[in-house]
């Protein structure tokens, strides 16, 4: 294959991020047209490019600091058996609390703890179990997905049975008397000068779940929600809040057993030769999909290709009780086995796609730089990509997709490219 003009494809490049920003008649994804006179104008052609896909299993991914922290178990008859539980920090709401002077009666000690929506089957009962965290956590640490406590980390301070409602979307537990009681404690006051005393008398919760054998949900617990705190009520109508904020530290944990896995998933997983007439992909630190572009690599045989327009279509096979993604991500794999981000994300974040046609039960993404690239440095074409759900460290999330060796939806790159 002769390598296209590297030159050339600066200017074009060049060429067509303008066009992007400045045209609101075209389409962005038409790259390399209207660049030379019409006198001189390539000729396009339209082609279909076939994909290998594989499922590949997550061993753990950044999950700290997030804006939603999943919580629940359930076990999926396709994906098996997943959990998801947290930890954080709690901070004082003002400095200098004098509990063992003002308080007369100290009526009960309250976590709330509020949720935005679930995946599942809410109407299965969860055993919430609340620990207090007996070692530091920080929030300038990085955590991953597969941070574990040891028994020794934690003291159980209470435990309920929770039944999400659809009038209600607050989970309440009652703290126990003792946790009270050091708090109002005279021996124990210094600890409320500030946040950095504070964490050290209490350095915040784990909050999990029982697993579930069968059926069940995760809930999502906003826990930067003003509703998300623990407080205590005292002298009949007063109240102290321990807020949880954006300075905690925050935790969220996930866990996935594949031996509940339905045997066409098990299958396949982790399997890197044989390419996928089903991929799976799930939030949470579940399977993600790797997909290869062989095909690429004698497509442009001994002629110069400028890809003007390509589309990597994406078929999702349904599962009525399983909502797929709303929205997929799509990065490249860096020869350091890295993820990174695609040119045509960078450029035009809006236009690259990913989201979920609802009425044709598809994802499509707008990649014509990545295959430029690919055809400036054919090195690039064992790389390939990764494909999972977005928000795969705050919701549930998961799909089965149609992989680019199925015989009726396959996965596949539509494109317009013009040889010259």
């Amino acid at each position: 294959m002769r390598k296209f003009n590297s030159s050339f494809f600066q200017l074009l490049i060049l060429a067509n991020v303008t066009l992007l920003f400045v045209s609101c008649q075209k389409d962005p994804s038409d790259i390399g047209l209207n660049i030379q006179p019409g006198s001189d104008r390539m000729d396009l052609f339209v082609d279909t490019i076939s994909v290998n896909t594989y499922t590949y299993s997550e061993s753990r991914i950044a999950a700290d600091e997030r804006s939603i922290s999943p919580l629940g178990s359930y076990t999926d008859p396709v994906f098996g058996f997943v959990k998801a539980d947290f930890a954080t920090q709690l901070r004082l709401s003002s400095s200098n609390a004098d509990f063992s002077s003002n308080i007369e009666n100290a009526d009960s000690l309250v976590l709330y703890l509020k949720y935005n929506g679930q995946y599942g089957d809410v109407s299965v009962s969860h055993q919430i179990k609340v620990y207090e965290i007996l070692k530091d956590i920080y929030i300038d640490s990085v955590y991953y997905s597969d941070y574990r406590f040891e028994e020794s980390d934690l003291n159980l301070l209470e435990q309920i049975s929770f039944v999400p409602e659809q009038s209600d979307s607050i989970i309440r537990v009652s703290m126990p008397q003792d946790l009270i009681d050091r708090i109002i404690n005279p021996a124990n006051s210094n600890y409320f000068s500030d946040n950095n005393s504070f964490n050290e008398f209490f350095k915040g919760i784990y909050v999990s779940v029982d697993d579930q054998p069968a059926d069940g949900s995760i809930l999502y617990a906003n826990l930067l929600s003003e509703e998300s705190k623990m407080t205590l009520h005292y002298n009949d109508s007063l109240e102290f809040n321990f807020l949880i904020n954006s300075s905690c530290a925050r935790i969220n944990m996930f866990t996935h057993d594949y031996s509940y896995a339905s045997s066409e998933l098990n299958a396949v997983l982790d399997d890197t030769i044989t390419p996928n007439q089903i991929s799976y992909t799930q939030s949470l630190s579940g399977p993600k999909i790797k997909i290869l572009i062989p095909e690429l690599g004698s497509f442009a045989d001994t002629t110069n290709v400028a890809i003007n327009k390509a589309q990597l279509i994406i078929n999702v096979a349904s599962d009525n009780q399983f909502a797929p993604p709303p929205k997929m991500t799509l990065v490249s794999i860096n020869n350091e086995g890295l993820n990174e981000f695609l040119t045509d994300y960078k450029v035009n974040t809006t236009y690259f796609g990913g989201e979920l046609n609802e009425t044709q039960y598809t994802y499509t993404f707008n990649i014509p730089f990545y295959l430029q690239e690919l055809l400036l440095d054919n090195s690039l074409l064992n790389n390939g990509l990764y494909l999972y759900p977005q928000d795969n460290r705050v919701s549930a999330n998961r799909a089965r997709i149609f992989g680019g060796a199925d015989l009726d939806n396959p996965m596949q790159i539509r494109i317009m490219y013009s040889k010259f």
